[in-house]
């Protein structure tokens, strides 16, 4: 039936939710028949979602949760001055990269992408200059000769 014990752990998964096809359904049905393992699986899956669905019903937040987990955090990082959260007095609450609080959030793969994109423009640049100068001289090369002037017929006397 299933190779893992992680694919058994998606198929359970699946059919707890309803989302088995008839024939892989009557195939985990069958072999929680026969395999007490399995079956003990799916009751504690079960189980786990029954707890999880109880708890969120329970679970109702006041109106002011948002406001006292605020004044929570305030308190903690004005207690200790290493931690601050980022937010910027100049900028009206916006992070910049010239705000001192943008350490904060210094994420390392981002400044590498930044500099990979950085070189790619220079590079896309380089490129569009070299295309313009390729164009500018075929066209300049291209013109028709222009023959020189005849010069002008003088009629001599006989």
């Amino acid at each position: 039936m299933t190779n893992s014990a992680e694919e058994l752990d998606v198929m359970i998964e699946e059919y707890l939710d309803g989302r088995l096809d008839d024939r892989r359904r009557s195939i985990l049905e069958d072999r929680m028949k026969t395999d007490a393992d399995v079956r003990k699986r799916v009751e504690t899956a079960t189980h786990s979602i029954q707890i999880i669905r109880k708890a969120l019903v329970t679970l109702n937040p006041s109106a002011d949760f948002e406001d006292k987990v605020s004044s929570q955090i305030i308190s903690i990082t004005q207690s200790n001055q290493s931690i601050r959260p980022a937010m910027s007095r100049a900028s009206g609450g916006k992070l910049t990269a010239k705000d001192p609080d943008a350490k904060l959030i210094h994420d390392p793969e981002a400044r590498k992408e930044q500099q990979r994109l950085m070189v790619l423009a220079g590079a896309a640049a380089v490129i569009f200059a070299i295309a313009v100068a390729l164009i500018v001289m075929s066209v300049i090369g291209h013109q028709e000769p222009q023959a020189p002037p005849k010069p002008p017929a003088v009629d001599t006397p006989r």
